[in-house]
């Protein structure tokens, strides 16, 4: 034995006592234990919302098309540029989903509007 061993395992002793005594407790964790926020995520979870949106397709530096709503002030990217090319310079309707993060509508269709 080294020197100092000795309180270690003193130490060691005074720590692990209760456990050898009155023996290692566990709970078990309980389903309705959970906090409703778990279960309820998937459910809160809504589809994204189609909508239909106006305006014109209009290039944007010549490199990328845009819908440019004229009525309200306001423009958005397009994520499906090989489909709005073939709408450039006329007024269309829109219909897919806007990320409001980055004002892009993720194009399901485009129609040339009567307007």
């Amino acid at each position: 034995m080294t020197k100092g061993s000795g309180s270690r395992i003193a130490l060691l002793f005074v720590f692990c006592a209760p456990f050898f005594v009155g023996g290692i407790q566990t709970q078990t964790l309980k389903a309705s234990a959970l906090p409703p926020i778990i279960a309820q995520s998937s459910q809160d979870q809504k589809a994204p919302e189609v909508r239909t949106f106006t305006g014109k397709v209009l290039s944007q530096n010549g490199e990328r098309f845009i819908l440019r709503d004229e009525a309200n002030d306001v423009w958005y990217h397009l994520d499906d540029q090989q489909q709005a090319g073939k709408f450039a310079g006329k007024n269309v309707l829109v219909t897919g989903v806007l990320d409001g993060r980055t004002d892009t509508i993720q194009v399901r269709e485009i129609t040339e509007s009567k307007a």
